[in-house]
């Protein structure tokens, strides 16, 4: 019974991503006149996303110029913002910020982020390395967790940035950081780059139909579109899928 609730539960998670984090997109190729193009091969591949993974770093310039090369790199294997710890960042105006500091069971979360999510505002999580045992010794049941946590957060509709605090040991005195003092990545930070990076990253490739169109759905963001139609090298382009009041996106090329 417990494995069934389990694949229950993952299902209602997967759809409410689908439903929330993706949309439908098309993109259109046609000739110089302006008649459709059947045929073309096009093939579509995320570049970045349009929900927040962020992190707060300390100063950089603290660094030997190795080590922040080196901190640099793990950043961007997992976050596309970044914003300083000094000052404290405090919530953006019209966003609720939720603090996961401690120890927090995931479906006291998840009550906890409807209640906030009621006035209409967007929540942007704060996590801490402690609230998914990171400042333990199962460094792999601390993975898990934050797999499940970032999961969860993206599953829910209000939910429009996860920070990250303390990446490193010792960044504001943490114990509970992604990466290791001497920057060496921790095995939560490989689950979570397979997460972000796999997972919830959309590619795809075909030929267009008899009126020129590419169909594809993908999550929120933008995109690198290559289309052959021909020439002497392959067109390439940029679109942008977007949420809200743009359920249906296209490119005409």
């Amino acid at each position: 019974m417990g494995a069934d609730r389990e694949a229950r539960r993952l299902t209602r998670t997967q759809r409410s991503i689908e439903a929330f984090r993706k949309g439908d997109a098309c993109v259109e190729v046609r000739d110089a006149e302006g008649r459709p193009r059947a045929g073309v091969a096009v093939s579509v591949e995320q570049e970045s996303h349009d929900f927040v993974f962020g992190c707060v770093v300390p100063d950089l310039d603290t660094f030997s110029d190795a080590e922040r090369r080196r901190y640099r790199t793990r950043l961007d294997e997992l976050f596309n913002r970044v914003v300083p710890a000094e000052p404290p960042p405090s919530a953006e105006p019209g966003v609720v910020r939720v603090e996961v500091a401690g120890r927090v069971h995931l479906g006291a979360l998840r009550v906890r982020l409807d209640d906030l999510a009621a006035p209409g505002m967007p929540l942007h999580v704060h996590v801490w390395g402690a609230a998914v045992g990171l400042t333990g010794a199962d460094e792999r049941a601390a993975g898990r967790r934050v797999a499940e946590l970032y999961t969860l957060c993206f599953a829910h509709r209000a939910v429009a940035a996860v920070f990250w605090n303390g990446f490193a040991d010792g960044d504001r005195g943490a114990r509970g950081g992604l990466l290791r003092r001497d920057l060496a990545p921790k095995y939560a930070h490989k689950v979570l780059q397979k997460v972000i990076g796999f997972d919830w990253h959309s590619r795809a490739a075909g030929r267009t139909d008899a009126d020129g169109r590419f169909r594809f759905r993908g999550f929120y963001g933008s995109y690198r579109v290559v289309t052959d139609i021909g020439g002497p090298a392959p067109n390439v382009e940029t679109l942008v899928v977007q949420g809200g009041a743009h359920p249906n996106q296209s490119a005409a090329l």
